[in-house]
């Protein structure tokens, strides 16, 4: 009984693992397959940094795209 489930978790474990590597192998050839994403991902940190920085210096949150330039509150206010 012990020898089939150790056999059992064996089999198991192996055919696990070679589908989680098969999975990880095939997400990282659409990322390198997709540099589009990573430009992208990268503009939009980018912008974020700024926005941040220009509220820390007494900006508002006001974009160029329109937005009501509402600040969020305080809880404790």
């Amino acid at each position: 009984m012990r020898l089939m489930s150790v056999v059992i978790f064996g089999a198991g474990y192996v055919l696990g693992t070679k589908a989680g590597r098969d999975r990880y192998e095939q997400i990282m050839a659409a990322a390198q397959d997709a540099p589009q994403a990573y430009q992208r991902i990268s503009a939009v940190a980018s912008n974020l940094t700024q926005r941040l920085e220009e509220y820390g210096n007494g900006g508002s949150w006001a974009g160029a795209n329109g937005s009501n330039g509402a600040r969020p509150t305080s809880r404790n206010a």
